[in-house]
């Protein structure tokens, strides 16, 4: 079954509004499964690169062959899993979504847990910056879990996307510079910078172009790169800094859910066309 079939299947299945177990839903969960072989890995004192053959490697060769084993409907099937399992079986774009209900009825105390248990923002929203801070945390979050997963998913296929979270998973517990970190930053460094260009088409092109300029050619996570589009990219009118901060959340939030969502448009088409001209 074609790869651009199941993606979207997959992300309608995320649209649901289902009781997912745990393991399919939680923020780290491709890190929590990897936990056992790095704990055994830290008692033993193994090197990092040996960590990341068993890790990593191993893992892709694994799926490679049981893919390879099946039939073309099992294939499908499992496939369809493993994509749901590295996305996360609920959207992020639910979670903006719940931010954005949250401001619209001024629950600070709930706007701030929300942002904390789904994005990992500390604090409160009455701290300077904390907004800003907020959407910059969330557009890093979409880049590396959902738009580099699908650029890698395009152009290499199932074990591609499998390579790719097991890597950054693996690189963000490790403190050295092994394999896994080098491979990360290569792996990230193309899709962060086509989706600077996705989001100069879907908001402020001058926004998105000019204060990145100075990270495009540096090889680093990307994190930099995509924190110096907002708020530029937003494009908001100067009223809105002048509003209280629930209903100026509310508009940042608004305005960065309508672009990522854009550049998410852009993504599947692109992404749609190039399998159908290379497959």
């Amino acid at each position: 079954m074609p790869i651009i079939i199941i993606l979207f299947i997959v992300l309608g299945l995320r649209r649901f509004d289902l009781a997912w177990p745990r393991y399919m839903v939680a923020p780290e969960r491709v890190a929590v499964a990897l936990g056992p072989l790095l704990q055994w890995a830290e008692r033993k004192q193994r090197n990092e690169n040996i960590v990341w053959l068993l890790a990593v490697l191993a893992p892709v060769l694994l799926w490679q062959w049981l893919y390879a084993s099946v039939g073309v409907w099992l294939g499908a099937v499992l496939s369809a899993g493993l994509l749901l399992w590295l996305l996360g079986a609920e959207s992020e774009f639910r979670y903006l979504d719940g931010l954005i209900q949250r401001a619209l009825m001024r629950d600070k105390d709930q706007f701030t847990e929300q942002a904390e248990r789904h994005f990992g923002m500390h604090g409160s929203v009455d701290d300077e910056g904390y907004v800003l801070q907020l959407m910059r945390r969330i557009v890093q979050q979409e880049a590396s879990k959902v738009f580099a997963l699908l650029f890698w998913l395009f152009v290499l296929g199932f074990w591609g996307a499998l390579l790719y979270s097991l890597n950054q998973a693996l690189a963000q517990r490790q403190t050295g510079k092994g394999v896994s970190g080098l491979l990360h930053m290569l792996m990230s460094w193309l899709p962060n910078r086509l989706l600077i260009v996705a989001l100069a088409l879907a908001g402020s092109f001058r926004g998105a172009t000019e204060e990145s300029e100075p990270y495009w050619c540096t090889l680093d996570d990307g994190n930099a790169l995509l924190a110096a589009t907002l708020p530029q990219v937003l494009d908001l009118p100067a009223e809105v800094e002048q509003l209280p901060t629930f209903m100026k959340a509310k508009q940042q939030l608004k305005a960065l859910q309508v672009i990522v969502l854009r550049c998410l448009a852009l993504w599947l088409i692109f992404g749609t066309l190039w399998n159908v001209v290379v497959g």
